[in-house]
């Protein structure tokens, strides 16, 4: 065992291959073989559990139902007994706790576990192997097969987002054989998705090869006929058709000069600049006694926003020096100030946020504080200036980036574009949105967040039912391309979440909310978001909860705030206060409109409700003509139908239906 410890005298974990088969592989590369199916039924039974484990008498009931409970428990000890003895080792890897099973941490390592924790390199590595859940493995007992169906069907699930995701960051990177080689294995576990084999024909015309695309497309085309019966959908021929048209205007095009080489204002373009903000120390009026207060506030407010992905912080009376700025960038440098006057009972913090270029006022607030010990002054300031800057540093910087024409954009600046856009939540504004981001990744696949907004505009699509049978596996892929670029940013793993929901993987999207919500500090729109996701899981008291404490430290959010609480208080049944949200600037898509409507019949407003039943009918048929949609029946089922994929309960969408039907529309 010398040879196989590592130099802390910890033994190496043995590697457990679930998916395409079963093995387990020693240090050195020495297999292991256990005794029976069962034996490795069970294995992956305890394994699969995790830290939580698996009951004894489940996993005795599920491998052996055919005899009595007790030969059930003495066939469970005897195969747990040649498990051990088939391990190498010294070290136990299966602990007993009372009556629950589960593996010793650091003892096995699965390839599952890469799948789940987004290893791509590791599932890579492994690409030829991947396959079914213990396949091959066959156990005659009903509730295991039970068991091992709905367990296939899950990781079948992640199986195939994680190479979709693989497919999509080889092809950004122009990898196109190694994106072909994952895309045949995506295909190898269902050969008539027309999603994957779109996906094949995209990478084709990228390589400059149309025609092999079209072979593509016609080998689908048969296959679909012969097995099915049926023809490539609208999607998979629209797509064609355009690759089509590209070819033509391609060779039209090869007689003209080629393009001469990147100017500097272009690479300037694809430089990573990031907002900046210089935090002077704040002016202290009246008592000297507390000359150093004002560069204390200074570094808490720099510390704080420090944690924000998007920004970039420092301290100081000057501005930064050369090096540090965005010479060629002014609308990206940004000044915060303040001033602090303490009276007898009471402090009063004012602060102010400027461009750096002409020193233009962007924002300012004023913070009124009864006097309190100085640590807790300057956590209650940093924390509500960090929870209100940065949307408006945001939106400032989207705004004027989109009026200014000496440089060409930069990826930073085409996220915080895209992201503006994205806050419209409306299913035009998506369609701009990811024109902008798709720039945005062009010039820096790194850029998390670009990642990150993009993979959005699939989950809100998918929330409105406009997604194709691709949008959902798009959102997951860039979000976890998004992960991959920062794993740190909280606003990155709260969307990770929404993606698992987007693909009905509800409990993967809960403990990434769970896991999120418990490193939010001051990131108040990714609290917000995290809250709406607990109620798209059903758990409305908890949203509420959430999206209330988000709000607390910035009396002025903006509309996207509006458009969650308006939800979140209807699904808690508080109508008038949902009334009061939804009626204004957060009606921003057809969703908040449904549920607006169904607040005034609820409320017995029935003028509003049948004017806001009015707008929601508009509104909704907008969405499916800006998407060249058929306009379906105009009916609770047809109008509404598209939600119900986004809510885990069905009782959720019966809340919606419900108010629409009491607003006047019919129900089917």
């Amino acid at each position: 065992m010398s040879a196989e410890m590592t130099a802390q005298g910890k033994s190496e974990p043995l590697q457990l291959r679930l998916l395409g088969g079963f093995s387990i592989v020693t240090p050195p590369n020495m297999v292991v073989s256990l005794p029976t199916q069962k034996a490795k039924a069970l294995l992956t039974m305890i394994v699969l559990a995790g830290a939580n484990g698996i009951d004894r008498s489940i996993a005795a009931s599920w491998l052996w139902s055919r005899g009595s409970d007790t030969q059930a428990r003495a066939n469970l000890r005897q195969t747990l007994a040649g498990i051990r003895k088939a391990l190498p080792g010294d070290v136990d890897c299966i602990e007993s706790s009372g009556t629950t099973l589960r593996v010793v941490a650091g003892t096995m390592k699965a390839d599952i576990d890469a799948l789940k924790h987004g290893e791509f390199e590791t599932l890579w590595a492994n690409l030829d192997g991947l396959g079914p859940l213990l396949d091959g493995i066959q156990v005659n007992e009903p509730d295991f097969q039970d068991w091992l169906g709905n367990t296939r069907a899950s990781v079948q699930n992640q199986m195939s987002a994680a190479l979709f995701t693989m497919v999509e960051s080889k092809h950004a990177k122009d990898d196109h054989d190694d994106a072909l080689r994952a895309n045949t294995k995506l295909l190898s576990f269902d050969e008539f998705d027309e999603g994957v084999h779109r996906q094949a024909m995209r990478i084709y015309a990228s390589m400059g090869a149309p025609a092999k695309a079209l072979r593509h497309f016609d080998s689908l085309s048969e296959t679909l006929k012969s097995e099915l019966g049926i023809v490539p959908s609208s999607a998979t021929q629209d797509l064609m058709e355009t690759i089509k048209r590209s070819a033509r205007a391609s060779r039209s095009r090869q007689a003209q000069p080629l393009p001469m080489p990147e100017t500097a204002l272009e690479q300037n373009a694809n430089a990573p600049n990031m907002t900046t903000i210089a935090v002077h120390p704040f002016l202290m009026r009246g008592d000297p006694s507390e000359s150093t207060l004002g560069a204390e506030m200074a570094e808490e407010i720099a510390l704080e926003l420090g944690r924000f992905a998007t920004l970039k912080v420092s301290i100081g009376e000057a501005m930064q020096p050369a090096h540090d700025r965005n010479e060629a960038d002014n609308h990206l440098n940004y000044v915060l100030e303040g001033s602090v006057r303490q009276s007898e009972g009471g402090v009063r913090v004012t602060v102010q946020l400027l461009d750096a270029s002409k020193r233009n006022l962007i924002w300012a607030e004023r913070y009124d504080r009864l006097a309190q010990d100085t640590i807790a002054l300057l956590d209650d300031i940093s924390d509500s200036v960090a929870a209100a800057l940065p949307g408006r540093v945001q939106a400032d910087v989207a705004e004027r980036s989109g009026h200014q024409s000496q440089f060409p954009l930069s990826a930073h600046e085409l996220m915080l574009r895209g992201k503006q856009l994205r806050d419209k939540l409306a299913a035009g504004a998506m369609l701009e949105a990811r024109g902008v981001l798709v720039q945005a990744i062009k010039r820096d696949p790194q850029n998390a967040r670009a990642q990150m907004y993009l993979s959005d505009t699939y989950v809100i699509d998918g929330w409105l039912g406009l997604n194709d049978t691709d949008g959902a596996r798009r959102a997951l892929a860039h979000a976890r391309l998004a992960v991959a670029a920062d794993p740190r940013d909280v606003f990155v793993q709260d969307h990770l979440g929404f993606a698992f929901l987007s693909n009905g993987m509800w409990q993967d999207g809960q403990a990434q909310i769970d896991s999120t919500l418990r490193k939010i500090g001051n990131e108040i729109e990714s609290n917000a978001w995290c809250g709406f996701a607990l109620s798209i899981l059903g758990d409305h008291k908890r949203a509420e909860i959430e999206v209330l404490r988000s709000t607390i430290r910035d009396p002025l959010p903006p509309a996207t705030f509006g458009w969650i609480r308006g939800q979140v208080f209807s699904l808690n049944g508080r109508f008038e206060e949902s009334i009061g949200e939804l009626m204004g600037a957060a009606a921003l898509n057809s969703l908040s409109k449904a549920f607006l409507a169904g607040a005034y019949a609820r409320v017995g407003r029935k003028a509003d409700a049948s004017l806001a039943l009015e707008d929601y009918i508009e509104t909704r048929r907008a969405e499916f003509a800006c998407r060249q949609m058929a306009i379906p029946e105009v009916t609770v089922q047809g109008l509404a139908g598209g939600y119900r994929a986004m809510w885990k309960r069905q009782q959720d969408w019966d809340h919606i239906a419900l108010g629409l039907s009491q607003a006047g529309l019919a129900m089917a």
